[in-house]
């Protein structure tokens, strides 16, 4: 991972806090040359590695880090590409990574614990645990039970659209419940020269989710989570069903999916040349006109088969671990989980996101109408995923099934993709 390996180390300072040679004196408040607001400093000094890239991430990251400083922390910031991140992070975590760095809870994070990759925080959890509900308590534990994650923030996915862009064209989004009334609404848009589904898959990832839907509402819960751990095949026929009423909507989706990001979809809603958006929550954050914010509203992806319903929603949580490098600096390293774990770090963020949500049970309630909205949208869902590549082994996720989506997207034949999967699952070492 050149950009991490070779930035990181440029910026990256090993603190031993030694004496510079024999003899020396502590004099004045100097310590081997150094005062001691110094070495306090020193003493907190933590590199971080972030795949915070897109422009309302980066503003949220260093609304934390400026309150971060002004708790005492040195931090040494190696900001990489999203995509670049993801897609690496195993050559990363067998590197030279840095101490901390931000990812996901679910089996990514699990996956990694499980092999020796990232540093266990059960004295962290001592300090922070009191302002978790269980839920996130849980969702911080690899399978042998010890404590290795720090949960900052979630969010659900959903069909984010603009209200006035729906009143204009006479369509009422409580009514869309069926994949019928949600066809019908595509028709609506397209006749009135919109794009009706913004739909972005550049980086490779932004797909899972709109499959991850769809595999949902057509096959239930539990298949979805089958297929993600391996215990169903790729080529069982209900997978070819899910593919089937993806194709459905491809007339309505945008044209050129491959050539742009999750982002330049958002930015087709934001100026109304789009519909909808089958996206993370998190889009919120591309909204930068308050007044187009309030304009942003969501609704449950729509049923296919009634057996399911709309009673599973992706919710993915968000937070750090430590990775083994921590071990070297562990103080310091703690020390910066545990601030992450507090209300500081989140009141930062929640200082220039109003619409975020937050796992720490102290942060006041959302005020904000979008946010509301969320909140409600998870509550009213029976289970809870954290998305396809956070569910499934990171090496099967990426590259193999982004891969496998974009062949999908591009017009190749689902029956030969599906055996490839299969073919490429069977041949993973095992987990």
């Amino acid at each position: 991972m050149s950009e991490i390996f070779e930035d990181g180390i440029s910026r990256r300072s090993v603190i031993k806090g030694s004496i510079a040679g024999a003899g020396a004196l502590a004099v004045g408040g100097v310590v081997g040359g150094a005062t001691e607001a110094e070495a306090a400093t020193r003493a907190k000094t933590v590199s971080l590695g972030s795949n915070q890239s897109d422009p309302a991430a980066v503003k949220n990251d260093n609304a934390w880090l400026a309150a971060a400083k002004t708790a005492g922390f040195n931090i040494k910031l190696n900001r990489v590409d999203h995509n670049t991140f993801q897609n690496q992070i195993n050559q990363y975590l067998q590197g030279t990574p840095d101490n901390v760095f931000n990812w996901f809870a679910g089996y990514r994070m699990q996956f990694f614990a499980a092999k020796g990759l990232v540093t266990s925080i059960n004295d962290v959890w001592s300090k922070i645990g009191s302002q978790f509900t269980a839920g996130y308590k849980n969702a911080s534990k690899g399978l042998d039970g010890k404590y290795y994650f720090v949960p900052t923030g979630w969010y659900p996915w959903a069909v984010l659209y603009r209200k006035s862009v729906f009143a204009d064209a006479g369509v009422d989004a409580s009514k869309i419940v069926t994949w019928a009334d949600f066809i019908a609404a595509c028709k609506v848009f397209q006749a009135k020269g919109l794009t009706p589904i913004a739909f972005g898959d550049k980086g490779g990832w932004e797909a899972m989710g709109t499959f991850d839907f769809i595999n949902f509402r057509t096959n239930g819960f539990k298949f979805h989570m089958d297929l993600t751990a391996g215990r169903v095949k790729w080529t069982d026929p209900r997978v070819q069903k899910t593919f089937n009423n993806w194709k459905s909507i491809f007339p309505y989706q945008s044209k050129n999916a491959l050539d742009m990001n999750w982002d330049d979809a958002t930015a087709l809603l934001i100026n109304k040349k789009a519909a909808m958006q089958v996206m993370g929550a998190f889009a919120a954050g591309n909204f930068k006109d308050p007044a187009d914010l309030a304009d942003l509203a969501l609704f449950p992806f729509p049923q296919i088969d009634p057996a399911y319903g709309r009673e599973a929603v992706e919710a993915p949580i968000d937070g750090y671990l430590l990775s083994n490098s921590a071990s070297k600096n562990a103080s310091a390293s703690k020390a910066l989980a545990a601030f992450i774990g507090s209300t500081a770090y989140a009141s930062a963020i929640a200082a220039v996101a109003p619409a975020a949500l937050f796992a720490n049970s102290n942060m006041p309630k959302p005020t904000n109408a979008f946010a509301k909205q969320q909140v409600e949208l998870v509550q009213s869902c029976k289970y809870i995923a954290q998305f396809f590549d956070r569910d499934s082994r990171p090496d099967f996720a990426s590259p193999i099934f982004a891969n496998a989506l974009q062949k999908f997207i591009a017009g190749g034949d689902s029956v030969a993709i599906a055996k490839d999967l299969q073919a490429q699952w069977d041949a993973l070492p095992p987990a």
